[in-house]
């Protein structure tokens, strides 16, 4: 069987640049300035998700964890991958602990209960098909409450926004990689501990319950995520994804629109079709992009972007590595990174909605 270092993976989409601002950010709010933040440079958006994700994950338990190692190794994602063992490792775990562990994933030799959770983040995932009412139910017999599955299936969305640009924008794995096969992990250990103490320390803020959002998606982080925390979250990542300038906001709605038709998620395409019209589009026009992804209604910028974000639902690293590599001519870096930005929370959002939101 191929392991993930054996999978090719290129070189970085784009080249690192410093800003300042958002290195403030990422340290105030993570305590310390990973080194891929240079990536993510001229569209700081993406980066403050990354962290506040992980900020509000800071308290999740070993099943969280182990859901982060699955789905990675599921979407073949090198970088996250690798990031995953270093945390492992710096929260004190050894090389045969993690390797034990993961073939007890693989082989589902873990309690049940936890087998079945991680089934149904696998499922999530990949979407084909989504989990359905009886995963649901497995769930439920197994002492899973309605807050918990929307929980579980939440945090996969997580992994696939993580998974998703780390390996569109070919992050580079050898870092972590390297990392987790030394002795420093266990030296940050204490640091490391410090770091989590202040940030669990901190009560999570849950989403306001019944709050009204008329912003893209607010149904879905209003209504069926209600209370979670993780909401809150994915509202800010929301807005902050629309608000930023690199790419027009009906560019991004068909982003949306291309990846929720992909996934057959209907109640995300619904308010797709909803953001599309409120940017003047027609049924018909609607139509014949996502059932072309080409129209006389795109711009010269969507008719190269829309392909690519399909191949972003299910795809090998390297080929759509690639693909994204080639739209460098016509795109400028910072819309690149918006381009592969909004892709990524487009999976999460769609999965999720797909997973919550159908009958």
């Amino acid at each position: 069987m191929t392991t993930l270092q054996e999978i090719e993976w290129l070189d970085p989409l784009v080249e690192g640049q410093r800003n300042r601002d958002l290195e403030r950010y990422v340290k105030q709010e993570a305590g310390v300035v990973p080194p891929h933040t240079r990536f993510f440079g001229a569209c700081p958006w993406i980066m403050r998700a990354d962290i506040d994700l992980d900020v509000s994950c800071a308290n999740v338990n070993d099943l969280a964890q182990l859901i982060y190692l699955t789905v990675s190794r599921d979407n073949s994602c090198r970088f996250c991958y690798g990031a995953t063992r270093m945390f492992m490792r710096m929260g004190g775990m050894h090389d045969p602990q993690i390797e034990k562990l993961e073939q007890d994933v693989e082989t589902a030799r873990l309690e049940p209960r936890v087998n079945l959770a991680l089934d149904f983040a696998r499922r999530v995932s990949r979407s084909n098909p989504p989990p359905g009412v009886t995963e649901k139910k497995a769930l439920i017999g197994a002492g899973y409450s309605e807050a918990a599955i929307r929980e579980l299936a939440l945090y996969a969305g997580v992994v696939v926004f993580h998974n998703r640009c780390a390996t569109l924008l070919a992050l580079p794995p050898r870092l972590a990689e390297r990392v987790s096969r030394t002795p420093l992990p266990r030296l940050l250990r204490f640091r490391f501990r410090k770091i989590l103490e202040r940030l669990t320390s901190q009560a999570p803020q849950e989403a306001p319950s019944g709050s009204h959002h008329t912003g893209p998606y607010g149904h879905l982080t209003e209504t069926t995520l209600d209370g979670l925390p993780h909401a809150r979250v994915l509202r800010k990542m929301l807005d902050e994804a629309w608000a930023s300038p690199h790419l027009p906001s009906r560019t991004k709605a068909m982003v949306f629109a291309v990846i929720a038709r992909g996934l057959g998620a209907a109640a995300a395409e619904r308010e797709a079709w909803r953001l599309l019209a409120a940017q003047g589009l027609v049924e018909d026009q609607i139509e014949e992009i996502l059932s072309n992804l080409a129209s006389p209604a795109l711009d010269c910028g969507e008719a190269r972007i829309l392909p690519y974000v399909r191949e972003t639902i299910w795809y090998q690293p390297a080929p759509v590595q690639r693909r994204g590599r080639a739209m460098r001519e016509a795109l400028s870096d910072a819309q690149l990174l918006e381009t592969v930005g909004t892709a990524a929370l487009a999976n999460m959002v769609c999965r999720v909605s797909l997973t919550l939101d159908e009958p």
